[in-house]
């Protein structure tokens, strides 16, 4: 059986404690309560996800029966981090502290669910909000990142948890790729891509691949990069020819090893210590386990070490849901040489 976080202190506490971590005053002792709870209401969306996960899984298999489906909590140590790049903000603002997501094969597909969703009769946890990153409201993000996002917010069967957000992340196959590649950049490199920090001309090889992947998407091409694919093309090889991206994606992923074959349902963690290049997958018997498996790895508050905590149906589908853990960027490489050779479609 499965035992569901509660939450254990008011919105007005999680507030205060936003702000102590935030702005990082207090004694060690304040700052180390003020992420207990934290972690708490971080924890405690584990029902509402679990719920937007099931309609989300059921409706999305209905499109497509090959579709990935996955959810995880939103990593503590990048909740931190945020509050401490915004110190006014409060993770009750967060939307995406509970995430699922769906991976298919083409827009179309993208385009069925969501419209699916977003008018589902008589459903409880409403999507209050879409954001559209494929098209407009608000288009494709400056960094090249693509997708759709729904935020739900909870309102079905048990009181205790009303008012919380889920973000259901769609993207295609091709979407997926380039996230997962800016993750693992950001992961083995220990650079920000994600947040629009780093190498000026890494951050423009990232958004000339996404505008690629775009005009074969057939949807609104990257702010910045709305030259012709020829011009694309070309400015993306001299990059490459000084950068190496390609090539330092691949050794990433010649760094971690395979695992999880099984096709049980599972819940896990994710422990990835990057220097060495070391992943490990522990299959949890119930939630609870893994939960407090996951604040263990947390309280190590080791830069080197990256650990999240997965729910997933088959876990034979783990790869594919979370590529960036195994440095799993093949699809990104194929499609980014495959330009570069002129060997497209």
């Amino acid at each position: 059986m499965k035992r569901w976080a509660v939450l254990e202190h008011t919105n007005s506490a999680v507030r205060r404690a936003s702000k102590v971590v935030g702005k990082g005053k207090g004694t060690p002792e304040e700052i180390d309560a003020a992420r207990a709870v934290l972690s708490n209401y971080r924890l405690a969306h584990a029902f509402p996800l679990n719920a937007v996960t099931v309609t989300a899984k059921t409706r999305a298999l209905d499109v497509n029966p090959n579709a990935v489906v996955a959810q995880r909590h939103k990593r503590l140590p990048t909740i931190l981090d945020k509050l401490k790049r915004h110190p006014s903000m409060s993770v009750t603002t967060m939307q995406d502290l509970g995430g699922c997501r769906v991976v298919f094969e083409s827009v179309s597909e993208v385009d069925e669910l969501v419209a699916d969703l977003r008018d589902l009769p008589r459903s409880r946890n409403r999507v209050r909000r879409v954001y559209d990153y494929l098209r407009s409201d608000p288009g494709p993000r400056e960094s090249g990142y693509r997708g759709i996002h729904l935020v739900y917010e909870y309102g079905a069967s048990k009181e205790e948890y009303h008012g919380l957000q889920i973000e259901l992340q769609v993207r295609t196959q091709l979407q997926h790729a380039w996230a997962t590649a800016v993750e693992t950049m950001d992961l083995f490199s220990g650079s920000e891509l994600k947040y629009g920090q780093g190498d000026p001309d890494v951050l423009r090889f990232f958004v000339l691949v996404s505008c690629l992947m775009a005009h074969e998407e057939g949807v609104a091409p990257v702010p910045g990069a709305e030259a012709p694919v020829d011009d694309l093309l070309v400015e993306l090889a001299r990059l490459e020819e000084s950068l190496g991206v390609v090539g330092r994606l691949r050794a990433y992923e010649s760094l971690v090893g395979n695992h999880a074959t099984s096709d049980r349902r599972n819940v896990l963690t994710l422990e990835l210590w990057r220097r060495e290049g070391r992943l490990t997958v522990t299959v949890h018997e119930t939630l609870a386990l893994a939960q407090e498996r996951l604040t263990e790895l947390e309280a190590l508050d080791d830069e080197d070490l990256d650990a999240v905590l997965v729910n997933i149906a088959r876990i034979s589908q783990l790869r594919e849901a979370y590529p960036n853990y195994y440095a799993d960027t093949g699809r990104f490489t194929e499609f980014v040489t495959s330009r570069l050779d002129g060997t497209a479609g």
